[in-house]
């Protein structure tokens, strides 16, 4: 089974809601795993007694299933309607849908159906976040077995976004990165989200999804170690308790490394969607590794566990008068070292290992900021220097460390008694998207993609590595339409899930995931405006409010009800650093 990582969320499943606002004030809750099942029953069949609006409605519920062309949703439809709508291409999720009628006989009806556009589901099963409005006339026919859409429907699909929810489910498919690694030197292994339609939900579905390759926004990126030819023979077979076989074919020209790696890309993507191992791994009917025996665990591919947490003895450190302190039970200690006694830190990160530490430092007769980074509780060196730098961020390694310097992202990766490596990424496409400087970026635990934010509206891009180790950020979108443009402050809990902080009376903490939800809020009774800074890792989010530090989490087991103040952490100058990238 997957492994479960404790991240503070509402305790009932977001709404997919495209408009404004933000659902709050909900207990926090752990992850749970999504084994919401729904029988393909429960979706609604057209009726004799249905009136025009119900069977719409209807028909927009049906839609949720893909399979044979949509034919429940088919049947909702006359047979010329059926036969002139074209179902492919994209869904379009909508929410809040209002049908006004236009024109009514005993024979027929002519209404508009005007909804939010609450998201795109993609053909590959990636779920956009969108917004605006839309509107599509409907026009109905009575006729002997009762009302039926007899009028030309849009390309693709609409469907309502509560069937949406309670028919999808939310599986993360794993590429490995092109560029970054882990502390351990394994290529790390980037989430790549995808819905599945519950009818459609079986290891053979999941796994030709993570044949056919990662998404466009992914592209450069990340890689797919199965070769374009490559394909599965046949199905994946499952029988109880003794794990999954599946054999493939077209991977004759990879390598042993090649192959190791495709199997932690197969064996991470089936644990996170719940299928149960061993895992028999084949090619040709061979073993996938010559060598290894065909069947494999988890413990085998361990190295480049997706969701690991590093362990440290390095805990919640807080910046207060410009100095870097550690927080314990017994109270705040200066770090060892020179950042320990300085009083000109306005920016500091630590790494996942708590290794390294790299901090926005400030002249002492200058406006100019230097980015001094080094050994945590010891020496440290400049890097750059400018007159704006972002709060700086770690990325997927202690190695690689990332800023925005005077409205340019860098990344330096640092050599052990040598120069760092300094790249200035392409951000040129982050203006089609938002217009601004880059005022906060915050890199995800896997190297592979960059929080952003841009007046105050969070974006997220991929990072690119091109072949002659140039760097982009690509493919920007807007995070979640929800947000709004009020954001301070950003921390990548895990992976795939970001805190933010909001100057805001509504939500002003909020989580999103890169599942293409919108944001949730969570609880923010207690918290005193404006908030400053957030940090965050899989168990615990702090924030830096009015008064100082406070944390959210779990105590004795048990979901936090309320913000809780770090004692030693209460004053209106301390800011929350933890290590994570």
């Amino acid at each position: 089974m997957r492994t479960r990582l404790l991240v503070v969320v509402l305790a009932a499943v977001c709404a997919l809601a495209g408009c404004a606002s933000i659902p709050t004030d909900s207990a926090p809750q752990p992850v749970q795993p999504f084994n919401r099942q729904v029988a393909t029953s429960a979706l609604p069949t057209p009726q004799n007694d249905m009136d025009p609006d119900a069977l719409v409605r209807a028909f927009l519920r049906a839609s949720a299933d893909p399979r044979d062309a949509h034919a429940s949703a088919r049947a909702f439809l006359t047979s010329t309607a059926s036969t002139q709508w074209d179902d492919r291409g994209d869904t379009v999720v909508l929410d809040d849908a209002s049908l006004l009628v236009d024109d009514r006989t005993d024979t027929s009806v002519r209404m508009r159906l005007i909804a939010d556009n609450s998201g795109t589901l993609k053909v590959n099963g990636q779920l956009l976040p969108a917004n605006g409005r839309i509107e599509a006339t409907m026009t109905l026919k009575r006729t002997s077995d009762g009302w039926r859409i007899d009028g030309a429907l849009p390309s693709g699909v609409m469907l309502d976004r509560r069937q949406f929810e309670s028919s999808y489910r939310l599986a993360m498919l794993y590429f490995p990165s092109v560029a970054a690694t882990n502390s351990a030197g394994a290529v790390t292994l980037t989430a790549d989200p995808r819905w599945f339609y519950l009818g459609n939900y079986t290891p053979t579905d999941v796994l030709t999804r993570l044949i056919a390759g990662p998404t466009p926004e992914l592209a450069g990126a990340v890689q797919n170690s199965f070769p374009s030819d490559a394909r599965l023979n046949g199905k994946v077979r499952s029988v109880r308790g003794e794990g999954v076989t599946a054999d493939f074919s077209g991977l004759a020209g990879l390598t042993a490394a090649q192959r190791n790696l495709l199997a932690a890309q197969v064996i991470w993507t089936f644990n996170d969607a719940d299928v149960a191992g061993p895992y028999t791994l084949t090619a040709d009917g061979a073993p996938l590794l010559p060598g290894h025996a065909p069947q494999w665990r988890i413990s085998d591919v361990e190295s480049s566990n997706p969701s690991a947490v590093q362990h440290t003895s390095v805990g919640l450190n807080i910046l207060r008068g410009g100095s870097l302190l550690a927080v314990t039970d017994g109270g705040a200690t200066p770090v060892a070292g020179p950042l320990g006694t300085d009083t000109r830190l306005v920016g500091a990160a630590i790494s996942a290992d708590g290794t390294r530490v790299v901090a926005v430092q400030r002249s002492a007769d200058t406006p100019a900021l230097t980015l001094v980074a080094g050994t945590y509780g010891g020496a440290v060196s400049p890097i750059t220097s400018g007159t704006v730098i972002s709060r700086p961020s770690f990325a997927a390694n202690n190695r690689t460390i990332w800023a925005v310097v005077d409205g340019k992202p860098t990344q330096w990766v640092l050599a052990d008694g040598g120069a760092a490596r300094v790249t200035v990424a392409d951000s040129s496409a982050i203006g089609v998207v938002a217009r601004g400087p880059i005022m906060q970026l915050k890199v995800s635990p896997d190297g592979s993609r960059a929080a952003m934010l841009v007046a105050g509206q969070l974006l997220f891009a991929s990072i690119v590595t091109h072949s002659d180790g140039s760097i982009a950020l690509s493919s920007p979108r807007i995070a979640a339409y929800n947000l709004g443009n009020n954001a301070t402050g950003i921390a990548w809990a895990t992976p795939t899930t970001l805190m933010i902080v909001r100057d805001s009376p509504e939500a002003p903490v909020a989580q999103i995931s890169i599942s293409g939800l919108p944001a949730v809020g969570l609880l923010s009774g207690n918290l005193t405006p404006p908030l400053r800074s957030v940090a965050a890792n899989a168990t615990t989010v702090y924030v830096a409010d009015a008064r100082g530090v406070l944390r959210l989490g779990s105590t004795n087991g048990q979901p936090d009800r309320s913000w809780t103040e770090v004692v030693s952490a209460m004053t209106p100058d301390a800011l929350p650093v933890l290590p994570t990238p």
